[in-house]
């Protein structure tokens, strides 16, 4: 005796044999993720650093004057936490060794002689391009450079570098 055959009606359904298989359409969806994050991971890259570039040209503007005005004693790290306002501004910078350089936004910042301020990229060209200096004289100087001749922890311009062409005065 044999059992009548089931009608479509009476198949279970979403049974896993039953669901449809279609590698190419999911294979089609992870391409196209990929081309996605492909895509997307340069423009945020560039999105940082011009970022951080826009923090380090902040950070100057604001440490510059208040910095000159300190006695030499004090370092960056002194600054940076002798204030409320400062410390929470600055919360995220990194002291490196005695708090006279420090690390904010993949920028290193450091007093020169003179009472300069310079702030200059961490990596060229992946943590930012530009260089910014702040005096007591002309205020906040950038000067955009693809050299990536002032980067890393030893890469701090000098005073008499600002005499080089490029560096153009910021106004507000």
């Amino acid at each position: 005796m044999t059992s009548p055959a089931k009608t479509p009606s009476e198949a279970p359904a979403n049974t896993p044999a039953s669901l449809p298989r279609n590698p190419p359409t999911s294979l089609l969806l992870a391409a196209v993720g990929l081309v996605v994050v492909l895509i997307s991971m340069p423009c945020l890259a560039q999105w940082a650093a011009v970022n951080n570039q826009e923090d380090a040209a902040k950070a100057v503007e604001v440490l510059g004057p208040l910095l000159a005005a300190a006695p030499a004693a004090h370092t960056l790290g002194t600054l940076m936490h002798s204030t409320p306002l400062l410390r929470h501004r600055f919360s995220d910078a990194r002291l490196l060794g005695t708090g006279h350089m420090v690390e904010h936004h993949g920028y290193l910042l450091q007093r020169a002689e003179g009472g300069i301020l310079f702030a200059w990229p961490r990596q060229s060209g992946r943590t930012g391009e530009a260089i910014y200096a702040w005096t007591s004289d002309a205020g906040l100087m950038t000067l955009t450079e693809g050299s990536g001749r002032w980067s890393g922890l030893d890469g701090m311009p000098s005073p008499a570098e600002l005499a080089l062409p490029g560096w153009q005065r910021q106004t507000n």
